[in-house]
């Protein structure tokens, strides 16, 4: 048991060349970081009378092949972007600089994202920080959990997805093997950290399950931009965008799902550890009156996550709705559709993860002290 997840990990990075390999999508753009330098608006005329202005962006290259140079972005349209999403002299920012390739061609510069990398350092080291001075060792050992399952995500999961490998079934295998390491990295070898692993594997199969069931039910498609749509027909990358729908709202719950086991499987170990002569059926009681106390609070915690990074969905969406439409009509709307299936699945899988995980930590514990209390018998 202490060796299976340093053996998993180990599996896990000798595996990485084989997904390192990503879809062969690929433009011409030369990226790059820049200064803004100036900002030069000029009114356009326009036979509609609607006012258009013509931006001229002044760029100082920061850093790449273009290093040192002035470069000019121009953009053209309405003026009307809300006052945050404006450039100003002095930002940095992260652009795109494309041409024919033929010298003298016309040069195309796009300009991407604000170069916040040094707040986010600084945001993620304070988070850091604090998790170590409130949580010690164990704040530690939640961060390096942390790292693994993202490791899995980014080294496994998204590699394999862009070569075109079905998303769900390996989904659920970085799961399960996120489930294997972390919750000892976590708990510690102990019997309660086993009753918890085997609780929240049975937890993210039957949420699986049920994913993939009401998925073929439903046509679920996901959010398909118009980027998503020029890799797909510009490549030979085909994502099975249904599968990584359905990749999404297991893995969205395995944390909620890791939480409550080991939850659970405390409590467990605290019952026996009080009484060890407890029966099963008594511990079973006690155990899911527990659960149900942890569950009311995980899963207000769930359904608040998926609400809270959607937000900005469902303001659009119900800026979208129209008063003649049916409250069927909203509801299968696609985006609303995954949304409800998300946080359905996830609080379900939760709700199976307490009884199972009760149960299997009740039979492991009855069994461990009714065998030590034989043992200490036949040694007197």
């Amino acid at each position: 048991m202490k060796k299976l997840p340093l053996i998993l990990l180990f599996i896990l990075l000798i595996s990485i060349p084989i997904f390192s390999q990503q879809g062969t999508y690929h433009d011409s753009m030369v990226y790059a970081k820049a200064e803004i330098t100036d900002i030069q608006l000029q009114e356009i005329a326009n036979p509609q009378g609607i006012p258009l202005v013509e931006s001229w962006i002044f760029l100082k290259i920061l850093d790449g092949e273009f290093k040192g140079e002035t470069k000019k972005a121009v953009f053209s349209g309405e003026n009307e972007l809300p006052e945050e999403m404006q450039y100003r002299k002095g930002d940095r920012v992260f652009i795109g600089i494309s041409s024919l390739g033929i010298e003298g061609s016309t040069e195309y510069i796009s300009i991407y994202d604000m170069d916040n990398t040094k707040s986010l350092i600084v945001l993620l080291a304070l988070m850091v920080v604090i998790v170590i001075i409130v949580g010690k060792l164990k704040g530690l050992a939640s961060l390096l959990a942390l790292l693994v399952t993202i490791a899995l995500l980014f080294l496994v999961f998204i590699p394999a997805t862009l070569k075109g490998y079905p998303s769900l079934p390996i989904a659920i295998l970085i799961s399960i093997i996120s489930i294997i390491i972390t919750l000892p990295i976590i708990a510690g070898f102990k019997l309660k950290t086993l009753a918890a692993i085997l609780g929240a594997i049975c937890g993210i199969i039957f949420s699986s399950i049920l994913a993939y069931t009401f998925g073929s039910i439903m046509h679920l498609a996901g959010i398909i931009t118009n980027e998503m749509l020029t890799v797909y027909y510009a490549s030979n990358i085909r994502i099975d965008m249904k599968g990584l729908v359905l990749s999404g709202m297991i893995i969205a719950a395995l944390g909620a799902i890791m939480d409550v086991c080991i939850s659970i499987a405390s409590s467990t170990a605290e019952i026996f550890s009080a009484n060890p002569e407890i029966d099963e059926k008594t511990a079973y009681k006690s155990v899911l009156n527990i659960g149900t106390d942890i569950l009311g609070s995980m899963v207000n915690t769930l359904i608040l996550a998926y609400v809270g990074s959607s937000l900005a969905l469902i303001l659009f969406i119900s800026i979208r709705i129209q008063p003649e439409m049916s409250v069927g009509m909203i509801l299968n709307y696609n985006l609303i559709l995954g949304e409800i299936v998300k946080s359905a699945i996830g609080s379900i899988g939760l709700f199976v993860s307490i009884p199972i995980t009760a149960l299997i930590s009740v039979k492991i514990y009855k069994k461990y002290y009714t065998f030590k209390k034989e043992s200490f018998t036949s040694h007197q």
